[in-house]
């Protein structure tokens, strides 16, 4: 229980830094680890060689490309209601479904805290595994509101995280996501 309530307070952390306030490229950028940058010419060959356990640069993800609005209101079956603000890592979209507001979100970040939660995690914790979305992904009821969360992780490149209402249009949106990136 105990667990679950620091993975809870955990993610709405995550949720609430993802939303508010401006975004970090508007902001100076704070130093990155050298995984993270691009290599220098002196740094190719050894950058070369450890490329494949770079993580990805999240700010190029950017979430309303890569699952668009429309794509989302007819994935989710219904009339989007808002116009999500492009250009960022996460993606909200507000649909109505047959007079029943839902809402669901697309979020890319770095995967080192949901590898390393995953791992303190019981199979309970982590929740119904979704075969298929890179290395390991899970489904598990949303806390304290209603609705659901999906997490996939490629470990040591990028994580998705996607919330929504009904599982099934979560499910596809996170497919549709895991498609197209590289």
């Amino acid at each position: 229980m105990k667990m679950t309530a620091v993975t809870v307070a955990t993610l709405l952390v995550l949720g609430v830094a993802a939303c508010g306030g401006k975004s970090a490229p508007e902001q100076a950028a704070p130093a990155q680890a050298p995984s993270a940058q691009a290599p220098n010419s002196a740094a190719s060959n050894a950058a070369t060689a450890t490329a494949d356990t770079a993580a990805l640069e999240i700010n190029n993800f950017k979430a309303c490309e890569i699952v668009t609005p429309q794509e989302a209101a007819t994935i989710i079956g219904g009339k989007l209601l808002n116009e999500p603000q492009v250009g960022f890592s996460n993606c909200a979209y507000v649909v109505d479904v047959n007079g029943t507001t839902e809402s669901y979100r697309v979020s890319f970040s770095a995967p080192e805290m949901y590898a390393a939660m995953f791992e303190t995690q019981t199979g309970m914790e982590q929740g119904e595994p979704v075969a298929g979305l890179w290395d390991e992904a899970y489904l598990r009821p949303r806390a304290p509101d209603s609705g659901y969360s999906l997490v996939a992780v490629r470990r040591g490149k990028l994580a998705l995280e996607v919330w929504g209402d009904r599982k099934e249009p979560l499910v596809a949106l996170a497919r549709l996501a895991v498609s197209r990136v590289p």
